[in-house]
C-alpha cells in the first residue's frame, strides 16, 4: 500500500477510534463530571465533526487504486436498497429514542418502543451502515475501502458498544425498551414478538425518507459527478 494512503488510514482511524475513547466510561464520566453534560456533548461533537472533515479531504486526495471494479449489480443494490436506509434516517431522526433522552424521566423511564424503533432501535446507525456499505462495494477501490470500511465499522462496533454498555449499567428501563424492539432490523418483527403499521412510523416520516431517497438518487450526479441509475453510468 501507497504511503500516499497513510493521511486517509490516520484520519480514518482517528475518526473511529476517538469515537470509542471519547465513550468510554471513566473517560466520559470525568469529562462529563468537569464539563457537565453538555460540555461533553459539545467536546464530543466537534472532535466527531473534525475528525470527519479531516477524513473527506483526506479520501478526495488519496490516490485511485482499483480492486474490484464498478459492478453493476452494487449499483441496483444502491437503487433498490438504499430507500429503506432513507427511511430508517429521516423516521430514527424524528423518533425521540433512549440513547439521547437518557430516559431521564418518568415518561421515558416507562415508554415503549415508538413506530420506526420497533423496527430497530437503532434506526440512524442502521441508515448510516446501510448507506456506507452499499458505497463501499459500488465504488472498489483501495481509497474508498478505507473510507466507508471506517464508517460502516463505526456504525455496527457502535451499536454493539451501546447495547453492552446499557447492559453493563443495568438499567431496568433499558431492559423493558430492549425487550420490545430489537437490534437487527425487522428481527422482532418476523419474530411474531412486536407488531407494528406505518401508520406508527408516521405517514411524514415516511415521506420525507421518500423524498430523501429522490435528492440522493438525482442529486448524487449533481453534486459529485457519479451517476446512481445504472442507464446514466458512463
Amino acid at each position: 500500500m501507497s504511503e500516499s494512503f497513510t493521511p486517509l488510514i490516520s484520519a480514518t482511524l482517528s475518526f473511529v477510534v476517538g469515537h470509542f475513547v471519547l465513550s468510554a466510561g471513566p473517560l466520559r464520566g470525568a469529562m462529563i463530571g468537569a464539563l457537565c453534560r453538555n460540555g461533553f456533548l459539545a467536546v464530543y461533537s466537534l472532535y466527531a465533526i473534525a475528525t470527519f472533515v479531516w477524513m473527506n479531504v483526506a479520501y478526495t486526495r488519496a490516490p485511485f487504486e482499483d480492486l474490484w471494479g464498478d459492478p453493476l449489480w452494487a449499483r441496483w443494490a444502491s437503487v433498490l436498497i438504499m430507500p429503506l436506509a432513507a427511511v430508517l434516517f429521516t423516521a430514527g431522526a424524528a423518533t425521540a429514542h433512549p440513547w439521547a433522552a437518557g430516559m431521564g424521566t418518568r415518561i421515558e423511564r416507562d415508554r415503549a418502543p415508538a413506530g420506526i424503533q420497533k423496527v430497530t432501535r437503532h434506526p440512524v446507525l442502521w441508515a448510516i451502515a446501510i448507506w456506507s456499505a452499499l458505497h463501499l462495494v459500488s465504488n472498489g477501490d483501495l481509497a474508498s475501502l478505507i473510507f466507508f470500511g471506517g464508517i460502516l465499522g463505526l456504525a455496527i462496533l457502535g451499536m454493539a458498544h451501546m447495547e453492552a454498555r446499557k447492559r453493563a449499567e443495568g438499567d431496568a428501563a433499558w431492559e423493558r425498551f430492549a425487550s420490545r424492539s430489537s437490534a437487527v432490523p425487522f428481527a422482532g418483527l418476523i419474530g411474531g414478538r412486536i407488531r407494528l403499521t406505518l401508520s406508527e412510523i408516521g405517514w411524514g416520516r415516511l415521506a420525507a425518507g421518500v423524498i430523501l431517497y429522490f435528492v440522493l438518487l438525482f442529486g448524487h450526479r449533481v453534486v459529485i459527478d457519479v451517476p446512481i441509475l445504472p442507464a446514466l453510468h458512463g
